[in-house]
């Protein structure tokens, strides 16, 4: 379990980018990355605010999270998944959007970009890892998105059989060492995963992605993040691709891309759509799939 940290006087500040559509404003930041900082609807924005927030990296330094969304290199080695990313980003105008690249570092070789483009409100964002290390890596794309607390996680599990009779089992939770140590760190009500983001005690659960999305709802605002499985591809977490992390400090949507070998300058890369949507905050999470269309609306 990853030991997080205040380093003083490490407090990240950068110049920003806006990248408005419609009602939607999505900030990146300029000075380290490639991160999302902010992704608003009509100025409320639904990614966590964590200050100097940091993760200690093996060589002393810290990877400063800062809340938004981020691209870390799976699987979780310390060493070259929490390299320090504090250097700036170059930002690309595109047809459709924008591209932010950062170079690789010099510890995990790797160089990392973030594409955006909009359709709409919605935002695809490719998620990019390119091996500059001269020498071949096994890796997968990481895409984490960190919100604020008080909400709830919605994973939805496969709800159709793998057997024309329905016998065989369709579905499996993933649960890391540290989770469920002193509760259930999750509620199962008609096929759907529920978090309670208000825990003490840091937990972690997994399942595919079959279905396609995750979502999470506070105060009327559900943020959803769609993403799609290669089918045949190897996904590493016990094939857990659509993850959810919850802590005292913030929550974790997650989703993996496929294992990937990369050859010298190879790349790999891992889609997800983006949106935001107001709800009644009465609304039970149970019943987003139905009132937002989640298992029909399609992928940009």
């Amino acid at each position: 379990m990853v030991a997080f940290a205040h380093p003083p006087g490490s407090a990240i500040t950068t110049s920003e980018q806006h990248l408005t559509y419609g009602r939607v404003d999505l900030r990146v930041a300029t000075g380290f990355g490639p991160r999302v900082t902010s992704f608003a609807l009509e100025g409320r924005n639904a990614f966590a605010e964590l200050g100097n927030l940091s993760v200690p990296h093996p060589d002393g330094r810290f990877y400063r999270l800062g809340g938004g969304h981020r691209l870390w290199v799976a699987p979780e080695v310390p060493q070259i998944t929490y390299e320090p990313d504090d250097s700036p980003v170059t930002i690309a105008a595109t047809e459709g959007g924008h591209i932010v690249t950062q170079a690789a570092g010099p510890i995990a070789g790797i160089e990392k970009s973030l594409r955006f483009d909009f359709s709409g409100e919605a935002v695809r964002v490719r998620h990019t890892l390119t091996n500059r290390r001269g020498e071949p890596i096994r890796l997968a794309s990481w895409a984490i998105t960190q919100l604020p607390i008080g909400g709830t996680a919605v994973l939805p599990l496969p709800d159709l059989p793998v057997d024309p009779e329905g016998l065989q089992p369709n579905a499996e939770v993933v649960l890391w060492p540290y989770s469920g140590v002193t509760d259930t760190p999750f509620e199962l009500r008609e096929r759907l995963l529920l978090m309670d983001a208000t825990r003490d005690e840091a937990t972690k659960i997994g399942t595919s992605l079959d279905r396609g999305w995750l979502a999470y709802i506070r105060d009327g605002l559900v943020f959803v993040k769609r993403a799609s499985s290669v089918a045949e591809s190897e996904y590493l977490d016990r094939g857990a691709a659509a993850q959810c992390y919850c802590s005292a400090d913030f929550v974790e949507l997650e989703t993996l891309g496929p294992v990937a070998t990369l050859q010298p300058d190879e790349a790999t890369s891992h889609d997800e759509t983006w949106q935001l949507f107001e709800v009644d905050p009465a609304t039970d999470p149970v019943d987003l799939p139905s009132v937002l269309n989640l298992d029909g609306a399609a992928f940009l």
